[in-house]
């Protein structure tokens, strides 16, 4: 269920709500002068969401965003209590470009906390992986931010918008910081006598069994990561951008990341070229399976075609 705000120039009001009522609402209103900046009428609609597409492409019709056009925004009503709407229990996910481009913007881009969140969870990460413990590493695939930026680069190519530099930013600095995590994490290990791919004595796996298993490529690896990357997708695309820590728990972003600075200061380039390459693999598949599933939803998009 949304609820949809139009604010419309006062000359063409008559022709929005001639096209609006159309579409099955539960609601329609008109505020004439309701809006004074932008100047206009203010119309409100409570809509399900599979009307969604129809209203943006109306909306569309009538100058969308444009300095002499329609604005538009939209919400999610708490409740909504009619007899024409028996229904809403049973409700489709669809969701907007916009809604998603908004959405990601607010959960993806790297300001200082957030950079802060993902320098810590390299550190995590690092610890965890000296330590051999799994749970640690867990922990900071969870709390890494790390999918959404990724799929802002996607949503910028598939729907034209600059979208796409704002997440190949937020990628940089995002990495950029979870390197200097894992690095801050090498460091501490060998301050304290551990070597930076070593177990410090506190771990319950056999020493370097996590370095192993996030340095080797295998089908089993590829074919989890390529199924999270489309559940990543999906859920993106469904704006459920908070069921995203399961699916960085699926990928392994966090720890190959980490592994490429821990195994330069152990001395081991080798090592380091092969977590390199993992993660350039996790990465490839994570664009991949979003831009299908993102092609999939411009290629059902009701706003784009008729009825």
């Amino acid at each position: 269920m949304r609820t949809v705000e139009l604010t419309v120039p006062a000359d063409r009001t008559d022709a929005l709500l001639l096209e609006l009522g159309a579409v099955e609402a539960a609601s329609l209103q008109l505020q004439r002068g309701g809006s004074l900046h932008p100047p206009g009428d203010v119309v409100t609609m409570y809509v399900t969401n599979s009307k969604l597409g129809v209203i943006m492409r109306i909306a569309d019709e009538f100058g969308l965003g444009d300095d002499e056009g329609v604005a538009l925004s939209t919400s999610v009503p708490l409740s909504v209590v009619t007899p024409a709407f028996q229904r809403l229990t049973r409700e489709t996910g669809a969701t907007t470009w916009e809604e998603l481009e908004l959405s990601m913007s607010e959960d993806s881009t790297m300001t200082r906390d957030r950079t802060l969140v993902m320098l810590l969870a390299g550190l995590i990460a690092g610890v965890g992986i000296i330590a051999d413990q799994l749970h640690t590493v867990i922990g900071a695939m969870v709390i890494a931010p790390g999918f959404q930026p990724f799929a802002r680069i996607v949503l910028g190519l598939v729907t034209r918008s600059s979208a796409w530099r704002g997440g190949l930013v937020d990628v940089g600095r995002a990495y950029g910081a979870l390197l200097l995590g894992a690095a801050s994490a090498a460091a501490l290990g060998l301050v304290f006598g551990a070597d930076a791919l070593d177990a410090g004595g506190s771990g319950y796996l056999d020493d370097a069994v996590l370095v192993e298993f996030w340095t080797t490529v295998s089908w089993t690896g590829v074919a989890v990561a390529l199924a999270g990357a489309l559940c990543g997708g999906i859920l993106v695309s469904l704006n459920r951008t908070v069921l995203t820590a399961g699916v960085m728990v699926a990928l392994a972003l966090v720890p190959t990341a980490a592994l490429v600075p821990m195994a330069l200061i152990a001395g081991d380039p080798g090592l380091a070229g092969d977590a390199a390459l993992r993660f350039a693999l996790e990465v490839a598949l994570v664009l991949a399976g979003i831009t299908l599933m993102f092609a999939i939803k411009r290629r059902l998009d009701r706003r784009t075609t008729t009825d």
